[in-house]
């Protein structure tokens, strides 16, 4: 079993060959896109894809603001609870 530290440090060498297989298939698609599509296709094409993504970042954002604050109440109630419990 591999410590935190020795996991983090290979998690870099992971990423990197993910990241060239991305790329590698990034290229791949973007040459399938401008052979198979004229460009009035590819245009509409990539603002679907754009607008898709810009869904994802707004959802992902109002998640993230959610979990804030119900971090920051569920905090405030347990230091409510430890003040109570040190005031008795």
């Amino acid at each position: 079993m591999q410590s935190i530290l020795e996991d983090l440090f290979y998690q870099h060498y992971r990423t990197q060959e993910q990241d060239k297989a991305a790329l590698q298939r990034i290229a791949t698609n973007t040459g399938m896109l401008k052979k198979d599509f004229n460009n009035w296709q590819r245009k509409r094409f990539l603002h679907i894809i754009d607008d898709k993504d810009l869904l994802a970042y707004d959802q992902a954002s109002d998640s993230f603001a959610s979990g804030v604050r119900y971090g920051v109440r569920f905090m405030m109630e347990v230091f409510k609870e430890t003040s109570n419990d040190s005031a008795d």
